[in-house]
């Protein structure tokens, strides 16, 4: 699973209809991707994430961005590669989701979330 698609995924629990917000890393296996840089999906892509949520994740990878980003920082191409990379090249084998609302934890299994529902 890769980072862009983690930050796309909420909680299903009946607990959190209505107040989903994104899932928190809990990271164990990560592999390295080799996606080709793609400057134009980076910058389409900062429009669709939530980026605290991307941040906090991307920090529990051990990768550190800005609080924010601004128009300008589209046209810096360093940057702009490195949340490409991200996005994109770090892959996420084996770990938890856990949900900040209910404490539910989703299981990361061969690069596959566990996002079904569990017996109450």
């Amino acid at each position: 699973m890769r980072l862009i698609t983690l930050n796309l995924l909420m909680c299903n629990s009946v607990e959190c209809s209505g107040r989903n917000q994104p899932l928190f890393l809990n990271p164990g296996e990560i592999t390295q991707g080799t996606t080709q840089f793609n400057h134009n999906l980076a910058v389409r892509m900062l429009g669709k994430l939530d980026w605290p949520s991307f941040t906090n994740n991307a920090l529990s990878l051990g990768h550190e961005l800005p609080d924010a980003i601004t128009e300008a920082d589209h046209q810096n191409q360093e940057l702009m590669q490195r949340i490409f990379d991200i996005m994109f090249n770090i892959e996420i084998q084996a770990g938890t989701l856990l949900c900040q609302n209910c404490n539910r934890d989703y299981p990361i299994e061969k690069g596959i979330p566990n996002m079904l529902p569990r017996d109450q």
